[in-house]
């Protein structure tokens, strides 16, 4: 996609344009011949762009191109770091009977994607493939479908509007608008939403949103998973508990800590 050509600040704009290729890229290198046509811009500063953030190692350079280099991640935990409501999900997720044994999630919605901001790891013998920073369509996340059920109607629609499928991660995604409209009206009536094997085979995920967020923050829902198996109504109801006592937490900066 090229790089709009209207920003006060160019050169930080295409910069920024270059990371945001090489994040696509999933960790495979990227020719500066490549990012140039991908972002429509002359090869010789393409070329100039990669050395400057090289030189600042926010990209790494490689024999077949460049991929995101470790400076990011410095910069990335320095963000999270200030996150006081991160660094409260952890701690509760720690506390939690149930939950201080799964993965747990933090994510905010992002048109009609998920942005993961958050992971916590508990026990399980299971790693899931969504990592900080990583982005998952909404409608198939029990994270995306509390975020989409608490839009005002109208801004559903204008994220919803012109769609007339959605993309299926597995077989048991919804792929259709009314089917999803549907799904948010349960999730609703219900106060959480469900991720029944639509992200993941074998994997289930329940979440809620965060009531009263801070004003420093966006709106972001919190998640628990366990393997589908394990999922009776017992445990999900179990970890609702948990997951709405650690959203308490942490959409009211006065509730102590025990």
């Amino acid at each position: 996609m090229p790089v709009e050509q209207s920003s006060p600040v160019p050169a930080v704009t295409r910069a920024a344009a270059v990371l945001a290729a090489l994040a696509a890229a999933g960790g495979v290198p990227v020719s500066v011949s490549e990012l140039a046509r991908q972002l429509g811009l002359p090869k010789s500063s393409t070329a100039n762009l990669c050395q400057a953030l090289e030189s600042e190692r926010m990209v790494t350079r490689h024999e077949s191109g460049y991929t995101l280099g470790r400076r990011l991640v410095e910069l990335g935990g320095a963000y999270v770091s200030t996150v006081d409501q991160v660094r409260e999900f952890y701690a509760a997720c720690r506390q939690a009977p149930t939950i201080s044994g799964l993965t747990a999630r933090v994510a905010v919605l992002e048109g009609l994607d998920v942005l993961y901001l958050a992971r916590y790891d508990g026990a399980q013998p299971i790693r899931l493939t969504a990592n900080i920073g990583d982005r998952f369509p909404a409608h198939c996340t029990a994270t995306g479908k509390v975020l989409l059920a608490a839009l005002p109607s109208g801004a559903l629609d204008e994220r919803l509007r012109g769609r007339r499928s959605l993309p299926a991660l597995t077989p048991r995604s919804i792929t259709d608008p009314g089917a999803l409209r549907a799904e948010l009206d349960r999730v609703r009536e219900l106060g959480y939403g469900l991720d029944a094997e639509e992200t993941t085979p074998g994997v289930t995920c329940i979440a809620i949103a965060v009531p009263g967020a801070r004003t420093d923050s966006d709106a972001f829902a919190i998640s628990a998973t366990t393997l589908a198996g394990s999922s009776e109504a017992g445990d999900l109801e179990k970890l609702r508990g948990e997951l709405s006592a650690i959203a308490h937490l942490l959409g009211n900066p006065l509730v102590p800590q025990t």
